[in-house]
């Protein structure tokens, strides 16, 4: 573990800690190192929370997803328990508008399509 890692210092009085292994990253297991349960249940540590999020956005993600449970996390319980540095907070929140808003343009454009697929298609039989 790198000495730049994000940890927990036990000061925070809002984050429920426990001292289980990380349910996200099963190389994450130092008994001794205090983690987070997250609202779904699962536990992690904010590197991990951080790096696991990170790639879910770089995948075009619009949500915070738990892989063990698919439930949605919301982006303020992320960013507290992730430990969000500024720079990253402003990366997560510029990353997550574009995906959402990606999403949306993708799904517009489904919902547009069929039907105009079917007027050419009615336009081409008539």
């Amino acid at each position: 573990m790198s000495n730049d890692e994000k940890r927990y210092d036990g000061s925070e009085t809002d984050i429920k800690f426990v001292k289980r292994c990380c349910d996200i990253d099963p190389y994450d297991d130092d008994p001794n190192v205090l983690r987070a349960e997250l609202s779904c249940g699962h536990v992690t540590a904010p590197q991990t929370l951080t790096d696991y999020c990170r790639i879910q956005l770089e995948q075009g993600k619009p949500e915070l997803i738990c892989p063990k449970c698919k439930q949605q996390w919301s982006y303020i319980e992320v960013r507290k328990l992730a430990k969000l540095t500024p720079e990253e907070h402003q990366n997560f929140e510029e990353n997550l508008a574009k995906n959402a808003a990606r999403k949306m343009v993708d799904i517009k454009n489904v919902s547009i399509l069929p039907s105009h697929l079917l007027s050419s298609h009615v336009l081409k039989v008539g």
